[in-house]
């Protein structure tokens, strides 16, 4: 086939998808957009890729994460517009343009896959994601740059709920503040859609407007987002923070602010990596490679667990069903279920070498059996 790609975000999953596509005979014509881009309506996008279109025969379209701009346009031409996400839970408004025959759309979160099926779109399908381990096994890793007893590779995720707080009631902060405190405790279970209704969402909307005409509305999606980054802000750090008084741990990451730096003094910060060359060398070289989800990431296995155990990593994460499902907890990852919890393992496993790297040859041999980007790309095309 004959196929037009799209990479927005700089998608670490873009490289490996273009190279099995092509492995598999098809030829990819990959574009890289990095101009500024409205996903819903955009001239300049719409005239570029119509532009595209033109001057070659197209069978079918394909993005990570779905772009309505691009299904539009699939949708004028008659061409199938495929599209699988790694973001969870994805970043839309609404489900405008959704429902066109051209679409087929994939989660690798089947949470999200259900809430879009419930919706009554027929054209949405669950696919998780997959790991390229042969381009994985041939980095060569720098084991004295990167070794290090415990290691994190991402976010922390800075949020603007504490700022946006300040100005709310005292009714309105203790709600938030007892959500935040339970949402803490739970692990395989997401209160805060159900807790953050559109009714409170509105008192904070109402109280804001009393103190000024020109105050921030936030919707009830963007204060519960706001919510969910400020828990996994606050779960990451505070794991952060104890490990590292008792043992080695690297952060790799964006820059940190100065609270952040004074709270993880500890800490040996080293800077962002690459996802391609350098972050597989972290996940090699670590003992231990920390993965707590994204809280609102309410099911789907983070392509970051599957690509530290395709590294053959030791992985510890946060309890995630469908990683339990997918992967048996003590013989191929280690989850946890509370801070404490994730303290105490990381403890226990930093002591015990053969069994955690038992461990890590379990979870990596899964990934090769089933994880595979060849069996992944069958199915993107088949629907």
């Amino acid at each position: 086939m004959n196929i037009l790609l799209y990479d927005f975000l700089n998608s670490y999953i873009q490289y490996d998808l273009v190279f099995f596509l092509e492995k598999a005979g098809h030829k990819c014509n990959n574009i890289t957009y990095r101009k500024e881009l409205d996903k819903y309506n955009d001239d300049a996008f719409t005239a570029n890729m119509e532009s595209i279109l033109k001057e070659g025969h197209y069978d079918l379209v394909l993005t990570t994460n779905f772009w309505p701009v691009v299904s539009k346009v699939c949708n004028n031409h008659g061409i199938k517009y495929v599209s699988w996400f790694f973001d969870s839970p994805p970043n839309l408004v609404s489900t405008e343009c959704m429902d066109y025959t051209c679409n087929r759309i994939f989660f690798f979160a089947r949470a999200d896959y259900e809430t879009y099926s419930a919706m009554g779109l027929t054209n949405v399908y669950y696919l998780p994601l997959a790991v390229n381990t042969d381009r994985l096994s041939a980095i060569k890793t720098d084991y004295n740059k990167y070794s290090c007893d415990i290691s994190f590779v991402g976010k922390l995720y800075q949020s603007m709920l504490p700022a946006l707080m300040s100005y709310m009631t005292d009714y309105q902060k203790g709600y938030i503040d007892s959500l935040i405190k339970a949402q803490l405790q739970l692990y395989g279970a997401y209160i805060v859609d159900e807790i953050i209704t559109e009714e409170f969402s509105q008192t904070v909307r109402d109280q804001y407007k009393s103190l000024s005409d020109t105050a921030i509305q936030v919707s009830k999606k963007e204060l519960s987002w706001m919510v969910a980054s400020h828990v996994t802000h606050l779960e990451r750090m505070t794991l952060l923070k104890i490990l590292s008084s008792v043992c080695n741990v690297k952060l790799f990451t964006y820059e940190l602010t100065d609270e952040e730096k004074n709270i993880l003094k500890n800490v040996n910060y080293c800077g962002s990596v690459n996802y391609l060359s350098e972050m597989p060398q972290v996940f090699r070289a670590s003992k231990i490679n920390l993965c707590p989800v994204l809280k609102a990431n309410r099911s789907g296995i983070p392509l970051r667990a599957l690509d530290i155990m395709g590294c053959g990593g030791f992985l510890l994460s946060g309890y995630q069903s469908e990683l339990y499902e997918y992967f048996i907890d003590g013989q191929e990852c280690v989850m946890y279920s509370s801070i404490e919890d994730a303290v105490e393992k990381a403890l226990y496993y930093l002591k015990h070498e053969n069994e955690r790297a038992k461990i890590a040859l379990g979870g990596l041999e899964n990934i090769k059996n089933n994880f595979r980007y060849e069996n992944r790309i069958d199915i993107l095309l088949s629907k």
